[in-house]
């Protein structure tokens, strides 16, 4: 009777990297840090939180497991609001009543930066498919 041994497979591609939630978590962790820095040194939310949105969409681009590269198409959009609904609150913002201070916070946060956040969108989703493309 002969011993077989079993080796490990080494690990597919597709498995290597930030899972969908990992991507999702870290990238808007890290866009609320960034937009608080551009808060505490400027004041308001400006081209520092701009430039950061498209440098974390691409981290989270080139990190994310190609089985999860969808992830990368929804991260630049959900870290940019989840970091202004929590950070972004900082920025000063008048218009009245509470209620309405929010209202209008968030559609100013997002009309005034839909370029960025469609831009950042836009190349962070490219990268995640030329990734997935490349793979076997």
């Amino acid at each position: 009777m002969a011993n077989t041994t079993i080796e490990p497979l080494d690990s597919a591609p597709a498995q290597i990297g930030w899972t969908y939630p990992g991507v999702i978590i870290l990238t808007s962790a890290a866009m609320m840090v960034v937009m608080a820095l551009d808060i505490i040194f400027t004041g308001d939310i400006g081209i520092i939180s701009n430039i950061g949105l498209v440098v974390v969409g691409l981290v989270g681009a080139i990190n994310v497991r190609t089985a999860d590269y969808q992830a990368a198409i929804w991260v630049a959009p959900i870290a940019w609001v989840i970091a202004l609904l929590t950070t972004g609150q900082l920025a000063p913002m008048r218009g009245g009543s509470f209620f309405r201070e929010q209202v209008l916070h968030l559609a100013y946060g997002l009309a005034m930066h839909a370029w960025w956040i469609l831009g950042a969108t836009a190349l962070s989703a490219s990268v995640a498919i030329f990734r997935r493309g490349r793979q076997p």
